[in-house]
């Protein structure tokens, strides 16, 4: 019986100890900087056309951007994600030439090591991409 009373108390000292204890991860929480599977990373999409256009995105610790071989660059600063189910929302700030500051919005989604789906803002369609190391050349000239 002197076991028992041990164990009882042992065991709800445990359970009201637990019950103190917070949790450290939330996913309504905004974390700092770019989730780990894009940092450093360089993805892009299927070559669209005889002309080798192509979509592409890049990631580092603090920045973000998706950028298609055809038009401008818009790379989001000051990064911080929020992981919505299998994505995630990234957020960041552009500053524009007149130095307006924009709060843009990307989302991946991990598909694989190699593989992400990707896409602009909030809502709309996700691109899929694939991991690459080197920009193709185009008669001397980087792709980027």
């Amino acid at each position: 019986m002197h076991k028992f009373m041990k164990l009882g108390v042992a065991a709800l000292i445990a359970v009201s100890f637990g019950g103190l204890t917070e949790m450290t991860a939330d996913a309504a929480t905004w974390h700092k900087g770019a989730p780990k599977f894009v940092r450093n990373k360089k993805f892009r999409t299927k070559f669209e056309n005889k002309y080798k256009d192509y979509t592409w995105a890049r990631g580092t610790k603090h920045t973000f951007a998706i950028k298609h071989t055809q038009a401008g660059i818009t790379v989001a600063k000051n990064v911080k994600y929020q992981k919505k189910g299998k994505t995630y929302l990234i957020k960041g700030i552009y500053v524009d030439p007149g130095l307006k500051r924009h709060t843009v919005y990307y989302r991946v989604r991990k598909i694989s090591n190699k593989k992400i789906k990707a896409g602009f803002g909030k809502h709309g369609k996700l691109m899929t991409m694939t991991k690459f190391k080197r920009f193709p050349r185009a008669q001397g000239h980087i792709w980027n």
